[in-house]
């Protein structure tokens, strides 16, 4: 990773540019990622210098939004999930996925929990894999393909 880029809480001050990146990344719309983003104190962001580079959340799925997909291999509403999860394109093979992840991985691991669960698009499915993730099924969320993978947290 760059010995600029810095990795951090996600600040009110910086809800806007982080809003732009995952809008730019298109996994939502402005209005989903808004409202997902809203709730700071679960996100980190990836700084150069002071621009926002990259973000990463966590959420747990009290909405049941992978229930229907998963059916009983639906793991409950007390997991943690990853969230929005962006790395801006100039700066992806740098590591700083994998910085992210790692802080993400750390503050759920004081939370408690022992695992983290990913609902993502069937293209990341090698990214995740290559980070420790196992494939646990594939299904559908709304008319979505999705990959559903969990990773042990030790």
């Amino acid at each position: 990773m760059n010995p600029k880029v810095t990795i951090q809480p996600l600040t009110k001050e910086l809800f806007k540019e982080a809003v732009e990146l995952v809008l730019k990344a298109g996994l939502d719309t402005k209005e989903e990622i808004e409202h997902h983003l809203k709730h700071i104190d679960a996100h980190y962001v990836a700084l150069d210098k002071d621009s926002v580079i990259g973000i990463i959340g966590w959420y747990q799925d009290d909405m049941n939004y992978a229930a229907d997909a998963m059916g009983d291999k639906f793991p409950g509403v007390e997991v943690y999930w990853i969230g929005f999860f962006a790395v801006d394109d100039k700066y992806r093979g740098k590591g700083i996925g994998y910085a992210l992840l790692n802080k993400l991985e750390k503050a759920i691991k004081e939370k408690g929990a022992k695992e983290l669960w990913v609902s993502s698009v069937p293209e990341t499915k090698n990214y995740y894999q290559r980070q420790g993730f196992e494939m646990l099924m594939q299904g559908k969320i709304g008319d979505n393909p999705k990959i559903f993978c969990v990773k042990k947290i030790t």
